[in-house]
């Protein structure tokens, strides 16, 4: 009987090293800076108002807020750092606000 070993060898660079830890770097920076949130109304002011309150009254228990962003105001609720999380809010959420999506941002 003859028997092999089951080792392998592999030979790369140094360079290959480096260039790895920073993209891990580089991914661990942009983690950081991202997040998801849920768009619930996008147009007028008296609306987004409206929409703000309604959500704050129906889903206390997640924060919500309104922004401007030229021409239009926007609703947004919710901060999740997991998407699965923040889709799993858009189920619930889509039964009051059925336009309702979620977006992901990036903090300033």
């Amino acid at each position: 009987m003859i028997a092999q070993k089951n080792t392998i060898n592999i030979k790369h660079s140094l360079k290959i090293d480096s260039l790895l830890n920073k993209k891990i770097e580089l991914d661990r920076k942009r983690y950081k800076n991202e997040y998801f949130t849920l768009q619930l109304y996008n147009g007028n002011l008296t609306t987004a108002k409206n929409t703000l309150e309604i959500v704050q009254e129906k889903f206390p228990d997640i924060p919500a807020e309104l922004s401007f962003e030229t021409p239009n105001y926007k609703v947004h609720a919710g901060y999740f750092k997991n998407k699965i999380k923040g889709l799993k809010t858009l189920d619930t959420v889509k039964k009051k606000f059925p336009s309702a999506f979620l977006l992901k941002k990036k903090m300033l």
